[in-house]
């Protein structure tokens, strides 16, 4: 096999206490064909200085220095660009590699017929280097060779986990990544799971190699931004957007798993706005809580995939967001029967037209098959014209008057109240109630 140039990129700000180890990990690999690019982002302790004494002692070292902080983002990206090789291995500065990491990883790429990535297992070690509790990662599969990409994806997005892992895990082809696309879908960054955004743009168009050898192992120590409880709550809003760029894009084809996704990270974000006391600090987790909330109730919809725009601004705008100024359950399961009351003293034009164009809504909604307007007997005469005239007036739905002085007792199975918002003529016994909007001039029953 060919031995292609393989770029080690090395982003860096203030990673003094653990550079040292990161490089010399990166330079002791066997596999042999390398360049080490190391991003210094403006640091302010002692990493110049470890940069120049490492650099001076191995050609294979170039050191970029950015004369201010351009950001944990921009920085491997810069090195991205500058990246010569055919083949691209990220490592955060305070990670380290298995000696074969690179050539491992390559192997896999070269055998494995259109794999877009490689990956291996992973384990945490804490500040000493030695593994946290429950750091020792259960391997994917204990099989070395193909997974395929698709699957894998659906995977991560489901159970709402990176279990491919960090940067520094990762191999793949510099020409397989668009720069302009990292760390963000839709046009807008993540916060946290930008990694992950580009192992699933990878994971669609081809399978990942995958070694159950412990290949790199990535660091947790206070210091990290990572650790920071705010990136930690914007993290989790990443996560119903990601699930839905996944969704547009090939990913969880299963309308049941997208459903299993979306709760998995519903529970997630509901869990961490309790733990912030629901006050400002708890926004992301909020806005995260409602994204989630927003797409499971479009998933109840008989066209739910019908808008293509993202989800962020489908959950806020028509007709995702019209959905919630109704009381939600009325977008469960069908009922079997609408059923609306004139409550006026006396039959009113302007409430039988909104209750006819209520059961249309009902109707196109798929909210219910059958359509029933009760009417007080003596006013049965005088409300069939009226009702004639209303269904006159645009799309065609079957309503049948029902005349009774008491419309909870018509029904004893599930229905659905078509009532004016704050109504109590049905009692609670309704299902679900579809709230009617009525004119001003129109009467409507009190509240009680």
């Amino acid at each position: 096999m060919s031995n292609p140039l393989v770029s080690i990129l090395v982003p860096t700000y203030n990673g003094e206490r653990f550079l040292k180890a990161a490089l010399r990990s990166a330079l002791s690999q066997s596999y042999r064909e390398i360049e080490v690019i190391v991003g210094d982002d403006a640091s302010t302790d002692g990493t110049a200085a470890v940069l120049a004494s490492v650099a001076a002692t191995d050609d294979r070292v170039r050191v970029v220095r950015h004369e201010t902080n351009v950001g944990g983002f921009a920085n491997p990206i810069r090195l991205l660009e500058l990246a010569r090789g055919e083949y691209v291995k990220f490592l955060l500065h305070d990670d380290v590699l298995a000696t074969d990491c690179v050539r491992d990883l390559v192997r896999g790429m070269q055998a494995t017929p259109g794999a877009t990535m490689a990956f291996s297992r992973r384990v945490v070690i804490g500040e000493d280097g030695r593994p946290v509790p429950g750091g020792e990662l259960a391997p994917l599969t204990e099989r070395t060779g193909p997974l395929d990409g698709r699957q894998l994806g659906d995977t991560m997005l489901e159970h709402c986990s990176n279990v491919v892992g960090e940067l520094t895990t990762v191999l793949f082809r510099r020409e397989d990544v668009d720069v302009a696309e990292l760390w963000q879908v839709d046009g807008r960054r993540l916060a946290v799971l930008g990694d992950l955004a580009l192992w699933l743009r990878l994971l669609a168009r081809g399978p990942a190699f995958y070694t159950p050898r412990t290949l790199s192992r990535f660091r947790v120590h206070g210091d990290q931004s990572s650790q920071n409880p705010a990136l930690i709550e914007r993290g989790l809003r990443d996560w119903p957007r990601l699930i839905d760029w996944g969704v547009r894009n090939g990913f969880l084809a299963d309308t049941e798993r997208q459903r299993r996704a979306y709760l998995k990270s519903l529970l997630m974000t509901a869990t961490r706005s309790a733990e912030l006391g629901g006050g400002h600090a708890a926004a992301a987790a909020l806005e995260a809580t409602f994204l989630a909330t927003a797409r499971l109730v479009e998933l109840m919809g008989a066209d739910p995939d019908g808008d293509a725009r993202p989800l962020v601004e489908r959950a806020h705008t028509s007709p995702l967001l019209d959905r919630f100024a109704r009381e939600l359950d009325v977008w469960g399961r069908p009922q079997a029967v609408a059923l609306g009351a004139l409550t006026a003293p006396s039959p009113d034009r302007h409430e039988v037209d909104a209750l006819v164009q209520a059961f249309r809504d009902v109707r196109s909604a798929g909210a219910a098959e059958r359509f029933l307007l009760a009417v007080a007997p003596d006013h049965l005469t005088t409300t069939a014209p009226l009702v004639e005239a209303a269904l006159a007036g645009g799309p065609d739905v079957d309503v049948e008057l029902v005349p009774t002085d008491e419309p909870t007792g018509l029904l004893r199975d599930s229905w659905l109240a078509v009532a004016a918002r704050g109504a109590t003529w049905h009692a609670g016994r309704a299902d679900a109630v579809w709230a009617v909007e009525l004119p001003l001039h129109a009467p409507a029953e009190p509240i009680a």
